[in-house]
């Protein structure tokens, strides 16, 4: 039994490494002399199409002047990166390569916390690494110095320096995530972005090179039962708003004050939900929302925008 189950992640590996890349950047920094150098940086990447599409983290390609990326058989080719969005921490390179193999794509929706996780990456630009695993949790959210990255999948498989934009499968290899960030002073604690996400998105990013960020245009918490005593609230649940800039909330008449206690009919547990379930939709988009105001209930519509720069 143990034999046969070895030998089947044996074969996965062997199977996905072909898939998995390394990316090389180099950005021009200034010293403190106030010189110009060029900085190398390094990441992983995963081939997505045999036509060269590539995907990795944007954080490992940003300020980058060249990418390049380079296949486990040693070859190297330029890359172009053909979109990205910072908020989801992903980007798309292209490469004119032949005989690529792609990686097969899984679903992080039906994801089961104790199942088995793999990651492959090029950590320090060692070379293909594999570090094995479990799926610890699922819809986790972290907050970075550049964004909130939200349904995120949390692995007990290491992630190191580097792996970043690589692969996490599942036990029959199926891309599941792609790994984005780790706690650096934790053990076992890494975080991938759901396969799910970035098939939700690849379209868009190749075809207009970034990703419209729906946004509704408010500033908010999470309401649990001390905040709703110290303002007297009637409800102790929901996300409650702080600031309701111009935008398309103030337009449909929300107010700072306001609980938001349903989105299209279904419960909204806090700020994180919400925020999550704004990111589902896309601009244009419009939403039904139920506040609660001085013990009254209001519905209105909101019709997403893109989010300012």
């Amino acid at each position: 039994m143990l034999d046969d189950l070895e030998q089947l992640f044996v074969d996965v590996v062997e199977r996905v490494v072909p898939c998995v890349v390394s990316v090389s950047t180099t950005r021009l920094a200034r010293t403190q002399l106030s010189r110009v150098v060029p900085v190398k940086g390094q990441g992983s990447g995963v081939i997505l199409t045999d036509t060269g599409y590539i995907v990795s983290n944007a954080h490992v390609i940003e300020g980058a002047r060249d990418v390049e990326v380079t296949l486990h058989d040693g070859q190297t080719f330029k890359a172009v990166v053909v979109g990205e969005s910072k908020v989801r921490d992903l980007a798309i390179l292209k490469i004119e390569a032949e005989k690529l193999v792609p990686i097969e794509m899984g679903s992080s929706e039906s994801l089961k916390v104790g199942q088995f996780a793999i990651a492959i990456g090029n950590p320090l630009g060692l070379g293909s690494t594999v570090t094995f695993g479990m799926v610890s949790a699922v819809d986790r959210t972290i907050q970075s110095q550049r964004t909130f990255l939200e349904g995120l999948i949390q692995t007990s498989a290491q992630i190191n320096p580097g792996n970043s934009g690589g692969a996490l499968v599942d036990s029959q290899g199926k891309l599941i995530g792609v790994p984005t960030a780790m706690i650096p002073w934790s053990q076992g604690i890494g975080f991938a972005i759901a396969v799910d996400t970035l098939k939700g998105i690849f379209d868009e990013l190749v075809e207009t090179g970034t990703v419209k960020t729906p946004w509704m245009g408010i500033v908010g918490v999470t309401l649990n039962r001390g905040l709703a005593e110290h303002y007297k609230l009637a409800v102790d649940k929901g996300a409650l708003l702080l600031e309701v800039p111009r935008g398309p909330s103030r337009s449909a008449g929300l107010q700072p004050g306001d609980v938001i206690v349903l989105m299209d009919d279904k419960e909204i547990a806090g700020m994180d939900d919400l925020r999550r379930r704004i990111l589902k939709g896309r601009v244009g988009d419009k939403i039904k929302v139920s506040i609660r105001r001085n013990g009254d209930t209001f519905e209105a519509y909101i019709e997403l925008t893109h989010a300012p720069a």
